[in-house]
């Protein structure tokens, strides 16, 4: 699939032993961003449809937890989004 000239290229130039660290530490940030970015987007703070769903904070009971955490363990329900 790749060529040998290519393979040879990569290998000189972007595999190198003290680059690892900053390829994996980079690789762990951009994922950690993009599941916090997912999960905040979920949030009943978030408004995706005006129209069928203008307030989507009213959906949320009395007995359910919108956090990712919950310490006390007060709550019997984890709230989900169920419509956008």
């Amino acid at each position: 699939m790749i060529s040998k000239a290519t393979k040879a290229y990569l290998m000189r130039h972007w595999y190198r032993s003290e680059l690892i660290p900053l390829y994996v530490t980079t690789v762990a940030a951009v994922g950690v961003c993009g599941y916090f970015s997912a999960r905040a987007l979920k949030s009943p703070d978030v408004v995706w449809n005006k129209r069928e769903n203008p307030y989507p904070w009213l959906d949320v009971q009395q007995n359910e937890n919108t956090k990712m955490l919950d310490p006390a363990g007060r709550f019997e329900k984890q709230w989900t989004r169920t419509r956008l």
